[in-house]
Parts: structure tokens; C-alpha cells; sequence
């Protein structure tokens, strides 16, 4: 009941991503300074427990037909349910970590977002546990100065991406998770400028 945090980790990294505005220049990256991902786990029993993660790092460049080219990364060790025996599963028993970069990390890519500010709704293609899957959410984004904040959320399927139910003295995390973001992203220009900003504005 530990593993499915993980997954949903990784997952709603990837959402903040997919809700960058393009109000940027095309020719301008966002770069992301700071947030959170929660993963919401629901058991099998009733209740829940979370996996949080502050690892976030990434970079978008606004394109057009509201594509958002870079990728959103979530590292995957520094995954923490409050629980160390439970960590240490769901880091080598369910997600496997060591099995190298594509175990270790969740990416987002090609995403594609609907609208280019406020609440607004998103896909792109999760790598998770070494396979590649859709997903998508929803989102609001507000403008902070020349920075952007940004909240997401969105549902993940343990059993999509061959993560094992986890389970636990008989009692088990149900396959579908909630994912929750909050990302704050700055052009690349002026996080480069200006790097002590980095992590919470």
C-alpha cells in the first residue's frame, strides 16, 4: 500500500508542466524554480496515505497549437510516504529505482495544453517505471510577476505502467491515484539572472 504514491508522484509533476501558459515567447523556456508533488493513495480498506516530493526540475519551451516543447522530471528516491520500511518498498519493490533512468525518474513530455491561462485542462505522455503512457488533467494557471504558478491534478493507473499491487499485511492500495502539483516556472533568462529566487517564487 506503499507504492502506489510513487506513481502518482511522478504523475502530477508532469501536469504543473502541461499547464504552462504560452504566453512566453516561443523562443523563451520556462524553467522550473520550485513546488511539490502529492500522491494520493487511496487503500483498499478505506483511508489513504500520501507520497510527497519536493524533486521537481524541467523545462518547456512554449510552441504553437499549444504545444509545449522540454520535459517535466520527478525524481523518484527522494519520494517520501512519512514511513522509511514503506519507502524502501515502494522505491525498490515497486518502482524499482535501480533499475536505471527510466525506473528511477517519472518524465512528462508532448504536452499539449487547451487553454493559456486559468483553469484549464491537459495531456502529455508520462514515462513511468520504464514504460510510456498518456495521461491527463487539469490545471490552473496564474501569472506571478514574470514567473507562473501553477496547480494540477490528475488520475494514474498503477497497473498501466506494470508497477505490482502493492500490498501490505493483506491490505493493498487501490489502482487508481490522484496526482496533485503545485509548480511555480520562470523564463530561463531570468532565473539564470536571478538564481537565489529559485525555489519558492
Amino acid at each position: 500500500m506503499r507504492i502506489n504514491g510513487f506513481a502518482r508522484v511522478t504523475f502530477a509533476l508532469m501536469g504543473c508542466v502541461a499547464a504552462l501558459p504560452l504566453s512566453a515567447r516561443a523562443q523563451d523556456a520556462l524553467r522550473i524554480t520550485g513546488g511539490d508533488v502529492t500522491v494520493v493513495c487511496p487503500m483498499t480498506i478505506g483511508g489513504s496515505f500520501e507520497a510527497k516530493t519536493t524533486a521537481l526540475s524541467g523545462s518547456v519551451t512554449p510552441a504553437s497549437g499549444g504545444t509545449m516543447k522540454g520535459a517535466l522530471i520527478v525524481d523518484l528516491i527522494n519520494l517520501d510516504t512519512g514511513i522509511s520500511l514503506r519507502n524502501r518498498h515502494l522505491r525498490n519493490n515497486y518502482l524499482e529505482v535501480q533499475k536505471g533512468p527510466e525506473f528511477a525518474a517519472a518524465k512528462l513530455e508532448n504536452i499539449r495544453v487547451e487553454k493559456l491561462s486559468g483553469k484549464t485542462t491537459f495531456k502529455g505522455t508520462m514515462t513511468l517505471h520504464g514504460q510510456h503512457h498518456d495521461v491527463s488533467g487539469t490545471a490552473d494557471v496564474q501569472q506571478d510577476g514574470k514567473a507562473y504558478r501553477v496547480q494540477a491534478t490528475f488520475p494514474l493507473q498503477i497497473s498501466a505502467f506494470q508497477i505490482p499491487e502493492p500490498t501490505y499485511l493483506g491490505v493493498g492500495v487501490k489502482d487508481e491515484i490522484t496526482v496533485q502539483v503545485n509548480l511555480v516556472a520562470a523564463p530561463a533568462a531570468a532565473t539564470a539572472t536571478s538564481a537565489p529566487a529559485s525555489g519558492s517564487r
